[in-house]
């Protein structure tokens, strides 16, 4: 083969292999996702949502901090890697780190806050001073948990029958130092438990209490004060 015909041949086998390159890159670039600030803000949050550790009767929330409007969109032939220094159960705020190694390598970290969240018992409508509580002045809501005192409470059945102690405003939650579950002047039922046997009396409370507080009740037959916890609405109990 001639000299001229070996150049030829070189020259276009480079040609060809120049195609095929290019052709390759073309299909590459067709496979890659294209990431702007909001993209990479869903996919920290899908992140922490599934590693994040709650209870059954619990929900979450979870929000990405706005990222930089200057930070431009972000090319990745796969879905970015996501990863946290911290494992699980997380805090209240917990950085995510997205990581792309193809066709470029690049990193990007995104600040996610996470809120788990509690049902309470608020106030459907206005409740006033003294209104004994029924079941369509209550509504429940969910609320970040570290927003929810110990007081608050979870299920409105538990109240209904109550009495306000002061104003409760639409849209508030109820907490036990609102209400008296017995309230002074009230007939009440006396549970007494002796030895696995149940005894019940009436008696007439003396001092107001919401579930949990020890009160003064006299019993209405015999007469006697005793100390008593409230159990439920109008219902003390006490361990002879």
């Amino acid at each position: 083969m001639s000299m001229f015909k070996k150049i030829q041949l070189f020259q276009s086998l480079w040609l060809i292999a120049g195609v095929l390159i290019s052709s390759t890159a073309e299909a590459n670039n067709g496979q890659q996702q294209r990431y702007d600030r909001h993209a990479l803000q869903t996919l920290a949050e899908q992140y922490i949502t599934e590693q994040a550790q709650i209870q059954p009767d619990q929900e979450l929330q979870v929000q990405a901090m706005d990222l930089d409007a200057r930070i431009g969109p972000r090319e990745c032939a796969v879905t970015p890697q996501a990863s946290t220094a911290s494992a699980p159960p997380f805090n209240r705020q917990v950085t995510v780190k997205l990581k792309c190694s193809s066709p470029a390598l690049w990193s990007q970290y995104v600040h996610v806050r996470i809120s788990k969240l509690s049902t309470i018992v608020v106030a459907n409508d206005h409740i006033a001073r003294g209104q004994i509580i029924s079941a369509d002045d209550l509504t429940t809501e969910q609320r970040p948990q570290h927003f929810v005192r110990a007081r608050y409470i979870e299920q409105p059945e538990v109240i209904v029958g109550s009495r306000s102690k002061r104003s409760i405003r639409r849209g508030l939650p109820i907490s036990m130092n609102q209400l008296c579950m017995v309230c002074k002047g009230d007939n009440v039922s006396i549970i007494a438990r002796f030895n696995g046997l149940t005894i019940k009396t009436s008696g007439e409370a003396l001092e107001d209490g919401g579930v949990g507080d020890n009160i003064r009740v006299r019993n209405v037959k015999s007469g006697r004060l005793i100390n008593a916890k409230v159990t439920a609405v109008e219902t003390v109990a006490v361990n002879i």
